[in-house]
């Protein structure tokens, strides 16, 4: 081979070298690989969590999953709106970030990238970890900061208790913050009741020991998701006995003195709580007062030393609640001390030459006292001493003296003297003996001999002169030895007693004796003087003989008085004050030295006599006169009291009550009444019939009738005779007119004479007479009166004076009688030319209604014409006259099927005997009605006024009005609708007080507004608040006032309605909101759905991708065809979307009613007989219940017709074989919705349809989870919905139950979309759904996997 064939031979080979090389390396670079991969991450609760994922050479599209869910291609995710895809995808940036991060977001994820030509898929996982910090951390069975009591030597169980975190808390315990590192620490880890959450349990256990006391022992949990560590705290509080008990300030055997401050005091340390400290003396509690300071109690017992202190036992005792007997310390005090004081016993009187023995002795005292004897200045020796132990504690030292009493002086002074020399105390005391000498005589003075009134007060006075001692004075009554109670003094030998007494008649004539006395006496020396006392009568006695009187008799009184000093005078009275006198008087003694007086009265019985009250007085001139008095009682037969011609008037038509009460003693008595020798039936013994009765002395007359009228004779009976009564009834019944003319009819210039005559009991001049409100009466007419009977003559009538005179009777019973008798004046017709007369209105088709109003007399008559041409009863014209009072007639002329023609000018003629008048009405189109007129003011108050106008033509329809008002000044206006809208008067309240208002009125109705009326009507507001409690002066009251209780309930009730109102809009506007949202994000989501459905179908990528690769095939992924098309997102702890659910896109509109069914909107199938509807706009309208009918339409229209779609089946009822021929579905396939339709489902042609309406309700109830209400015909295309096209070429329908009335987005027109997954999808077909009820619907919906929505 030469050199260039080699060459040649070389280069081919580099050539094809190079080739490989490049068919390799582009190979090579083909593989996709990650170049960043995410890393396990941990976020906290509600923090943002980032997992970062780059490919580089990405070929395949990439997508996260989650736990094996796919979470879908796109760049944000709509099930889960916090889920957001960052970076750059041209860089292969796939970085998922999630905000505000919860536990279900706790999962393993996986950042996936698919395969392309030769790219294989990858992928990488990482796991995100939510850190939940503990909800709370406890100690088990305590408050937080709580104090736990023990005692020691006790063993503790303290339990720390951390709940709900993620991952599991670690706790530690600490001791007066000094972390405890102990075996008796057990800690444990559970499930919370919260999913995926752990609590954890450590329990310490712990013997109480001293130093424990007041320790803070404090569980604290540690964790990753707590910025700081949280805790929880307790205290313990140990109890244990206190320390022995130290008494200071005192050591045992000191001296010390009565009078010294000592201060002992008791300190016990330690112990919880703390001691309590007490001093007993000699057994005897005396101190519980103790403080604590520190760790230490003290009780300090500060006294100043007393003689019973002395070898007294002083004991502390200190104690707790651990202490079983107290714990002790004690001392005994020894104290010096003098007698308190020195005793002398002995005579304290004593004659002359008297031997005399004393003792002298002292109180206890330590040491002993020595005691000596002072005899009137001089010391003398003692008869004999002796020292005794004293119970109290020291000694007690004795003395005794004799001595014989001296002529030397009126007393002898002795004093002993008690000195113990170590205290340099001496104590004395000093005793006087009196040397007694008789006193002379008493002598009385003051009110002696004296005569003293009863019930005063006088004063004695007893003297005695001389004697040593001076002499006891002492006061008796002759009879008694109670001693009198006195007044006792003496200076020097002179001795007093001044008595002060009360006269009392007891005392009358006693002796009063003054006695004196002294030891030098052997006998009482004695005065007395009699007393001498005034007094009146106490009580008299009044007898009366015989004790039964009966008239005919003679009675005896005698009058006795009690005993007086001086003599009583007695005196007789009857009961009227009038002055008896005495058959005689005498007089007796009597008791207290006094005198009895006595008298005697005679008189004659009568029946009169019963109840006389006889009075006996008696008097002395001492003090009050007396009397008593006596009753006289006579037994007599019945005595009436009214006069023989006795009368009672009675009332007709009244009940009324005859009283003829006898008077009689014995007054039981029985009564019978008579009638014209009728007995009359007793109260108790008549029926219901019975109209007169009596009862004892009444007569009783139910109602009262005219022919009552008579004699009645009473009877009444007791134990002492009988005797009889009669009473006339008289009648009275209230006066009635009985002839009066109802109308006087009479030609202009003319007199007018009326009659009027009336019947009744009483009839007098003044019963009947005639009247007339505003006429003058007095000047025009003249009145004749006669009993029963008026005549009025009316002079020189004119046509004014038409109108209604009253003929009036009145005689005091019962309601006065009225009849009216008009006067009417004869003139020919008076038309009515008021603006809302002159005009009528109807619009075009409607009834016009012209009213012509006349006056006059007599009779009037109507005819209406137009143009000259009179008009009759026809169809076109009716016509009605009615009387609207005494001289006023209206007619009205209806006009029917008004047109155009009908409107302009009408005549309306009236007639009567008088003559001829006319008037014009215009008919017109209907309009805005005329202004009001004559708008004034009525009444004004300090904060309204009462307004009144007459309407003006109201445009032929109903009108209300309207008030506007402003303040002189102010050029706002004020606005205020007038309610009731029918009336023309109205007061316009919440005015300023003292204000000046200019007032205007329009009128309005559904055409619109009259103008306002000029501001020519003032008033002004009252200046002057009416005082409180005083209602304003009344304006007229009207049924259209309105109470402000009813206007604040109204307002009340309409501010709650606005605000529900305000509240459910917000509602409609922000659902409405989210639906447009999801409708956008469904357009945008559509193109991603396909491409999911290629990549994970089961038929693609069976050899380069496993299971775990595409994740997205589990159930998890169900969802995933429907990515971004869903306009409400379920919340993401809800359960997944299954393949089974579908989405509608609605239009809004309103409610519609009735059974519906859609054709196909396809020229070929146009047989129906439905043409195709353009869709509407879209509406604002939207329904709160609109989810639940377009999920009941989802689910009634939902089939699985081709169950090995996705390789899953489903438990469901079987269809009715009757359903074969739509939605390609045979008897035994299992399908959810429609259930098995009722079999009035029927063919007609080549459309099924349901009606359940025509049926019967209970012939479907067994088939249906509801009742239907409507029916949907949905004509299938290209056999999408059955297996062949029927006979005709047209596919079947599909039969729906929907509840009505339906949703406001079915509302008008919408499309239905469908493919079949044999044959790809399919153009959208549009269908119209046409509904029996009143509107149509139309849906459209997004495309689906085979199946329609």
């Amino acid at each position: 081979m030469d050199w260039q064939s080699t060459k040649m031979l070389h280069l081919s080979v580099c050539l094809l070298l190079i080739t490989l090389l490049s068919t390799s390396c582009d190979g090579q670079q083909q593989q996709q690989y990650f170049t960043e991969r995410p890393q396990n991450t941990s976020v906290r609760e509600g923090q943002m969590a980032v997992l970062r994922c780059k490919v580089g050479n990405q070929q395949g599209r990439a997508q996260w999953t989650k736990d094996g869910f796919a979470l879908g291609f796109e760049r944000t995710i709509p099930s889960f709106p916090r889920y957001t895809i960052m970076g750059s995808e041209e860089q292969g940036e796939h970085n998922i970030r999630i905000e505000n991060a919860t536990l279900d977001d706790d999962a393993e994820y996986q950042c996936q990238v698919g395969p392309r030509g030769s790219s294989k898929p990858i992928r990488a996982d990482a796991q995100l970890t939510v850190l939940i910090p503990p909800s709370s951390v406890e100690i088990v069975d305590y408050v937080a900061g709580s104090r736990i009591m023990s005692r020691e030597g006790e063993e503790l169980l303290l339990q720390c208790l951390v709940r709900n975190a993620k991952p599991a808390a670690e706790i530690v315990w600490f001791k007066r913050n000094v972390e405890i590192k102990s075996e008796r620490i057990e800690n444990t880890t559970s499930d919370a009741e919260l999913p995926r959450r752990f609590d954890t349990r450590s329990k310490l256990t712990i013997r109480a020991q001293p130093d424990d006391n007041e320790a803070d022992y404090i569980c604290e949990a540690r964790h990753p998701a707590l910025i700081a560590p949280k805790r929880a705290s307790v205290a313990l509080n140990i109890q244990y006995p206190p320390g022995p008990p130290e008494i200071i300030g005192y050591t045992e055997g000191e001296t010390v003195r009565m009078g010294q401050e000592v201060k002992l005091e008791c300190i016990s340390r330690g112990g919880n709580p703390l001691a309590q400290i007490v001093w007993y003396k000699n057994e005897v509690k005396i101190d519980h007062a103790y403080e604590t300071t520190g760790r230490e109690s003290r009780n300090v017992h500060i006294f100043r030393a007393e003689a019973s202190d002395n070898n007294a036992r002083f004991r502390c005792e200190a104690s707790n609640a651990l202490t079983t007997t107290p714990m002790k310390a004690e001392i005994t005090l020894t104290v010096h001390f003098g007698p308190k004081t020195v005793t002398v016993t002995g005579p304290s009187e004593a004659k002359v030459n008297d031997t005399v023995s004393l003792e002298c002795s002292t109180t206890n005292s330590n040491p002993a006292a020595r005691i000596t004897w002072v005899l009137d200045g001089r010391e003398v020796r003692e008869n004999g001493s002796r020292i005794a132990t004293s119970p109290d504690g020291g000694w007690v030292s004795s003395s005794n003296l004799t001595t014989t009493v001296r002529a030397t002086g009126r007393n002898v002074t002795v004093s002993c003297h008690a000195i113990v020399a170590d205290l340099a105390q001496r104590v004395a005391e000093t005793k006087i003996i009196s040397v007694v000498y008789p006193p002379e005589a008493p002598s009385i003075s003051g009110m002696r001999d004296r005569t003293i009134r009863d019930n005063s007060f006088y004063q004695m006075n007893c003297m005695s002169m001389g004697g040593n001692p001076p002499a006891t004075l002492k006061w008796f009554l002759s009879g008694s030895r109670k001693e009198i109670k006195a007044n006792y003094t003496n200076h020097g030998s002179v001795a007093q007693s001044l008595l002060e007494m009360q006269a009392k008649r007891e005392d009358n004539g006693k002796e009063l004796r003054c006695e004196a006395s002294n030891p030098a006496l052997e006998g009482n020396l004695v005065d007395s003087t009699t007393i001498r006392i005034e007094f009146a009568p106490k009580q008299l006695t009044v007898k009366v003989r015989p004790e039964k009187l009966r008239p005919g008799q003679m009675v005896t009184i005698t009058c006795e008085s009690d005993s007086s000093n001086p003599v009583s005078r007695l005196t007789w009275l009857r009961g009227n004050g009038q002055v008896i006198q005495p058959a005689g008087n005498s007089t007796v003694p009597g008791a207290y030295s006094g005198i009895v007086s006595k008298s005697t009265l005679q008189m004659e019985v009568t029946p009169e006599l019963h109840g006389v009250v006889i009075t006996c007085q008696a008097t002395n001139g001492i003090g009050p006169q007396i009397h008593d008095a006596i009753t006289l009682e006579v037994l007599y037969k019945p005595q009436f009291q009214q006069p023989s011609d006795y009368s009672v008037d009675v009332i007709e038509g009244e009940p009324a009550i005859v009283n003829l009460t006898a008077r009689a003693n014995p007054s039981e008595m029985t009564y019978k009444w008579f009638r014209d020798g009728t007995a009359i039936k007793q109260l108790k013994e008549a029926n219901a019939y019975d109209r007169i009765t009596f009862d004892g002395p009444l007569l009783n007359l139910t109602v009262v009738r005219r022919d009552d009228k008579g004699e009645y004779k009473c009877d009444a009976t007791n134990a002492e005779g009988s005797r009889s009564h009669t009473v006339r009834l008289n009648v009275q019944y209230p006066a009635s007119i009985v002839q009066a003319k109802s109308t006087v009819m009479i030609n202009e210039g003319s007199d007018a004479e009326f009659e009027c005559r009336a019947a009744g009991n009483p009839l007098t001049t003044t019963t009947v007479f005639w009247r007339r409100a505003g006429f003058d009466m007095e000047g025009r007419t003249s009145q004749t009166p006669g009993v029963g009977v008026a005549y009025l003559l009316v002079r020189e009538i004119t046509r004014n004076d038409t109108g209604a005179f009253e003929c009036v009777a009145n005689n005091g019973i019962g309601q006065e009688s009225i009849e009216q008798t008009w006067l009417v004046v004869k003139y020919k017709p008076l038309m009515d030319d008021s603006p809302q007369l002159t005009k009528a209105a109807g619009d075009e088709g409607q009834l016009a209604k012209l009213v012509c109003r006349a006056q006059g007399a007599p009779n009037i008559s109507f005819g209406w014409s137009r143009e000259g041409t009179p008009l009759t009863p026809s169809d076109k014209y009716s016509f009605s006259t009615r009387q609207v009072d005494i001289v006023t007639w209206e007619s009205t002329m209806g006009v029917s099927n008004v047109r155009s023609r009908d409107y302009g000018l009408y005549d309306c003629i009236a007639r009567n005997e008088m003559g001829t008048n006319s008037a014009k009405v215009v008919l017109s189109g209907t309009s805005r009605p005329d202004p009001p007129l004559a708008l004034h003011v009525v009444n004004v108050t300090h904060d309204s006024v009462y307004l009144a106008w007459r309407s003006g033509f109201d445009g032929g329809l109903f009108q209300s009005y309207r008030l506007r008002y402003r303040q002189i000044g102010n050029e706002f206006y004020k606005y205020a609708d007038v309610y009731p809208t029918n009336v023309t008067a109205f007061t316009l309240g919440g005015l300023a007080l003292g204000t000046e208002y200019l007032f205007g009125i329009m009128a309005f109705n559904n055409l619109g507004e009259s103008n306002y009326t000029q501001d020519i009507v003032k008033a002004r507001t009252s200046s002057e608040t009416p005082p409180s409690g005083q209602k304003p002066r009344d304006l007229e009251v009207r049924p259209g006032d309105m109470p402000k209780v009813l206007i604040i309930v109204i307002t009340i009730v309409g501010t709650a309605l606005l605000v529900l109102n305000v509240a459910l809009i917000a509602c409609f506007v922000r659902r409405r909101h989210r639906k447009r949202l999801a409708k956008a994000m469904s357009s945008e989501g559509g193109s991603s759905k396909s491409a999911t459905i290629e990549m994970y179908a089961p038929s693609s990528y069976n050899e380069t991708v496993n299971g775990e690769t595409l994740s997205s095939i589990s159930e998890k992924s169900e969802s995933y065809s429907q990515n971004g098309s869903h306009s409400d997102y379920a919340p993401e702890d809800a359960s997944k979307v299954a393949v089974s659910t579908y989405l509608i896109d609605q239009a809004d509109g309103q409610v519609a009613y009735g059974s519906y069914r859609v054709a196909a909107n396809n020229p070929a199938q146009a047989g129906s007989g439905h043409g195709t509807l353009s869709r509407p706009p879209k509406s604002v309208n939207f329904d709160m219940g609109e989810d639940n009918y377009i999920d009941t339409l989802r689910r009634n229209a939902y089939t699985q017709g081709n169950e090995a779609m996705y390789g899953k089946s489903r438990m469901v009822t079987p269809i009715s074989p009757h359903s074969d021929a739509y939605y390609g579905v045979n008897a035994n396939s299992p399908v959810n919705y429609p259930p098995a339709p009722h079999p009035s489902f029927h063919t007609t042609g080549t459309n099924h349809r349901y009606n359940p309406l025509s049926e019967p309700t209970g012939n479907h109830g067994a088939h249906s989870p509801y009742t239907p209400m409507g029916t949907l015909n949905i004509p299938a295309a290209n056999g999408v919905y059955g297996p062949s096209p029927s006979s005709s070429g047209r596919a079947s329908a599909l039969p729906v139950n929907l509840p009505l009335p339906l949703p406001m987005s079915m509302q008008g027109h919408g499309q239905f979309s469908s493919f079949n997954p044999s044959e790809g999808p399919s153009p959208i077909m549009e269908a119209t759904a046409q509904f029996s009820g009143p509107s149509l619907a139309t849906v459209r919906s997004l495309e689906t996997e085979g199946h329609l929505v």
